[in-house]
């Protein structure tokens, strides 16, 4: 594909665009209709349509002009009025027009007539795919029961609701979500501190004095949303920054104090925190007689969590251990920035706890520089979810429950563990599923254990769609592949979050004869007799039920160029008594926290037969739990999921972002390099007691001596550079096949997350 003929966007000025994002202009607060003011245009044949960037997620698209040329588009800028991005841009977005004309685009529905696995299909109509799955699906719902079907999760969508409202009216409970996703702390910090806002407590960069980065990357992660800017005003006032995690990233770089902790293990570091603070009566006295229950049980419980007992297991020196716990327990306004790293261990739950015991002993809750529990958002729209229609008998049905039976539904709906799920169809326990739609997932790369379990389990279901734009890597197991459009080829939906609201525009016609995921869904439910439940099939209908709330429709948030800016209410600080006292959302609404305070005893997971209290548990194979493996495989192996250019495991068919990063990468110190005769560069197989895999030496001093690491998501290749795709299995790049799959070691007990963490041996390849 022609680079620079394709507008004025060129690898240099992506390769700057890469390396810092610019700041943008602001949006003056108040309840505003924003006039449009277009980008500088290069010739009158360019047009330049206001809508949102589809490059990344799970949150609220940026605001963007898409210029278009002789029906092409061509590139993105900025759009300055918007209040999220404000003008701002990452690389991902300016990589849009090669990611809608990828050589990888699906472009016409397709319906398998060779074996599974093949690749062997004939072109069908968008009308006949509809047929053929809405068949499939009412045959196996009158022999098997609703429950039979399953819909896999992809992260996080303004289309995902409509996959929940589809199984709701269908009948089914089996939403496939991932267990190492921001679902997992939602849900642990809603039954310890009460708050279910999305991700937990919100950090405020604002006014603290203080900010601890944990397993999380501030800077690649919403670096244009205003993320990076954030943090960068947070320095420059002074603020001390501590970054807990196992790399250096860019964002280590500020800190003042950066604790390289090994992978899985921050359980136990913030249980060694909350021993120091109590054993010190640091603790915010007051805070914790009024608001908190179990104190004197927790107290007592994390004396055997010394510093000097966690040192071995997280690496970290005890000193620095009992260093920063006195600095967040003494600082008046201190915040902890939390990441799903911690959802990527067997001590998922535990670690969340923890940590929310620690804001609240501290006396960093929801005050002025903590962690906030924010107010509804003035831009709230109606979910699309129909969660009213959720009964008993469908929890009870739940093939494998990603949260226990007993506390759902949780705030997207009922929800089976992705992985468990799919290996019902092998195990066929406590039944197996019989349908499987994967739209906008890749189970084959987005799950453990692919090799033994995956793909086994594609060509043993007796059904499996596949909807999505590009190819995807377990696409020749489907028995329909159904292509859809990318959000630069559909004006819909609109989308809202925080104060601001706006329509998305259609930027070009679609490439091929197929729809958006939107239609998709609400077709396939009207053909299934589910129309009442679906607008009857009007999408119009649709978007002015989910904008009710605001009191407009789409035909009037259309006529605002840039949408409506909503005005932001000053916080409100210390809610206790209502945040505490908050409903939850499973049938009986009984309340998050029993007592009406901090759950530092926690009867409700006791009553379900899980500790009260946090503690440690070791992951699947690590220096405590199999030394025996050490001598053959004495280091720790781990991923993480963001980078600079990718998303999770789209994106490397993309020829600029590859440009970026052309190649899997092991993270590696100079000291473990050294001692195998690696140089940076060299190509390296990675070997565990389940398979091996190829990444490229990247040895930099910021990674601790006994950690190697790697981005997950690897497979896609890239032919405009001559990038051939990675295998899936053994010699590729997909860390999910080292990974431990046993339920009573790998997952945790609590949110079903999985472990991130293996033994593995490093040569030069």
């Amino acid at each position: 594909m022609k680079r620079s003929s394709e507008g004025s966007f060129t690898r240099r000025s992506f390769l700057q665009t890469a390396g810092l994002v610019g700041i943008g202009s602001a949006v003056a607060a108040g309840t505003t209709n924003l006039l449009g003011l277009p980008p500088q245009l290069h010739s009158s044949e360019e047009k330049a349509i206001p809508t949102f960037c589809a490059m990344c997620g799970p949150s609220l698209g940026c605001g963007i002009y898409a210029i278009v040329k002789d029906g092409k588009l061509i590139r993105v800028e900025g759009m300055k009025e918007s209040p999220l991005n404000r003008g701002r841009n990452c690389p991902k977005a300016h990589a849009a027009a090669q990611w809608v004309y990828s050589p990888q685009r699906l472009k016409y529905p397709l319906r398998r007539v060779g074996k599974r696995g093949e690749g062997k299909f004939e072109k069908i109509s968008w009308e006949q795919a509809i047929d053929h799955i809405a068949a499939k699906l009412k045959e196996q719902k009158e022999k098997y029961g609703p429950e039979s079907l399953a819909v896999l999760s992809p992260a996080r969508r303004t289309y995902s609701g409509y996959m929940q409202r589809f199984l709701q009216a269908h009948g089914s409970p089996n939403y496939g979500h991932s267990g190492i996703c921001m679902v997992e702390k939602t849900f642990v910090f809603g039954y310890t501190i009460g708050s279910a806002t999305v991700g937990g407590p919100v950090p405020d960069y604002a006014k603290t004095n203080c900010l601890f980065i944990w397993g999380t990357q501030p800077i690649y992660s919403g670096s244009s949303k205003g993320q990076l800017k954030r943090l960068l005003d947070c320095k420059a006032r002074g603020a001390k920054i501590i970054a807990i995690k196992p790399t250096m990233e860019p964002d280590v770089a500020i800190a003042d104090i950066w604790v390289p902790i090994r992978p899985g293990t921050d359980a136990a570091l913030a249980l060694a925190m909350l021993n120091v603070i109590i054993t010190e009566k640091l603790y915010d006295a007051a805070f914790v007689e009024e608001w908190t229950y179990g104190f004197d049980k927790l107290a007592a419980h994390v004396q055997k969590y010394t510093p000097e007992w966690a040192e071995p297991i997280t690496g970290i020196p005890a000193q620095q251990t009992k260093d920063v716990a006195r600095i967040y327990a003494t600082t008046k306004h201190a915040a902890i920035d939390h990441g799903n790293g911690f959802e990527h261990a067997p001590s998922c739950n535990d670690a969340i706890r923890a940590v929310g015991a620690l804001m609240a002993i501290a006396g960093h809750l929801d005050r002025p520089g903590g962690n906030l529990f924010p107010g509804k958002p003035p831009a709230a729209t109606k979910p699309v979810e129909l969660n009213e229609k959720i009964t008993q008998g469908m929890i009870d049905k739940l093939v494998c429950p990603e949260f226990p039976k007993t506390l759902q539904p949780f705030i997207e709906g009922t929800s089976s563990a992705y992985n468990g799920l799919i290996e019902s169809v092998l195990t066929g326990k406590p039944y197996p599923i019989r349908g499987i739609i994967a739209p906008g997932t890749q189970p084959t790369v987005s799950t453990r254990n692919p090799k033994g379990m995956v793909i086994e389990a594609l060509k043993k279901v007796d059904f499996f769609a596949v909807v999505d734009v590009m190819r995807t890597a377990e696409m020749n197991y489907a028995d329909i592949v159904l292509p859809v459009t990318t959000m630069y080829e559909t004006d819909h939906p609109f989308e809202a979050g925080g104060n601001w609201v706006m329509a998305r525009n259609k930027v070009i016609e679609p490439l091929g004869p197929y729809k958006s995921d939107y239609e998709f869904w609400i077709e396939l439910a009207v053909k299934m007799g589910y129309g009442k439940d679906f607008w009857n099939g009007s999408l119009t209908e649709c978007m002015n039920d989910q904008l009710s709330p605001l009191g407009i429709t789409i035909d009037e948030l259309r006529a605002k160029p840039n949408g409506i800016v909503y005005e932001m209410k000053p916080p409100v600080y210390e809610k206790y008594k209502q945040v505490f006292n908050s409903p939850s959302p499973r049938l009986s609404k009984a309340p998050y926290l029993p007592q009406g305070k901090v759950a530092l005893y926690n009867t409700t997971f006791e009553e379900l037969g899980m500790t009260p209290m946090p503690e440690w548990k070791e992951p699947p194979e690590s220096s405590g739990r199999t030394p025996e493996l050490l001598k053959k495989y004495p280091l720790t192996f781990s991923d993480f999921h963001t980078s600079k250019v990718y998303n999770a495991g789209w994106l490397r068919n993309v020829p600029y972002l590859r440009e970026v990063m052309p190649d899997p990468t092991l993270q590696m110190n100079p000291k473990t390099a050294k001692a195998r005769g690696i140089k940076d560069g060299d190509w390296v197989i990675v070997e565990s007691i389940r398979g091996w895999l190829k990444f490229k030496a990247d040895v930099n001093p910021g990674i601790r001596p006994d950690t190697v690491m790697a981005l997950h998501g690897w497979y896609q290749g890239c032919g405009e550079l001559a990038k051939s795709a990675f295998p899936i299995l053994d010699g590729g790049a997909n860390t999910n096949i080292m990974y431990s799959i046993d339920h009573k070691i790998a997952w945790d007990p609590a949110v079903t997350a999985m472990s991130s963490q293996t033994l593995v041996q490093v040569r030069k390849a």
